[in-house]
């Protein structure tokens, strides 16, 4: 499985209150829908279509930012007859699909999420790294 492209179609983001004292925030992933796109790049490859929604919320009823968009993937034509075949039968991926579509879209969208969240001044949906400073520990002497 190979990702050969990625496009947001949509974007919302939206503050309605100034975001003070205790939040929850919350997000959401949902591919919506999955089919077998008409592309062709290599003899005997298949493009698989993911479309998606990912939505953060801040609740109480503070802010979103809400994507829509699809990512792309290059397939073998035996894995595609199987997905294509468990997408029809329960709207759902195998794991291991399921795993590497999801974690690119999340890599993808958490990256635009963070950069839309600094112009509106949303605190980030992700804990991002800080560096402390250690408190120097205190000895004591007995003598």
């Amino acid at each position: 499985m190979t990702v050969i492209g990625f496009a947001l179609s949509r974007i919302l983001i939206e503050r309605k209150e100034s975001i003070k004292g205790k939040i929850e925030i919350k997000s959401k992933l949902h591919v919506k829908n999955m089919k077998k796109e008409d592309v062709k790049l290599m003899e005997g490859k298949d493009v698989i279509r993911f479309d998606f929604d990912y939505l953060i919320e801040y609740a109480p009823d503070l802010a979103k930012v809400d994507m829509q968009g699809h990512l792309l993937v290059m397939v073998e034509p035996d894995m595609t007859k199987s997905l294509l075949k468990s997408w029809s039968k329960n709207q759902q991926l195998p794991e291991e699909i399921k795993l590497n579509v999801y974690n690119t879209i999340f890599h993808k969208c958490n990256i635009k999420a963070l950069e839309l969240e600094e112009d509106f001044s949303l605190p980030p949906h992700l804990q991002l790294p800080y560096i402390k400073t250690e408190e120097k520990a205190k000895t004591s002497y007995t003598g």
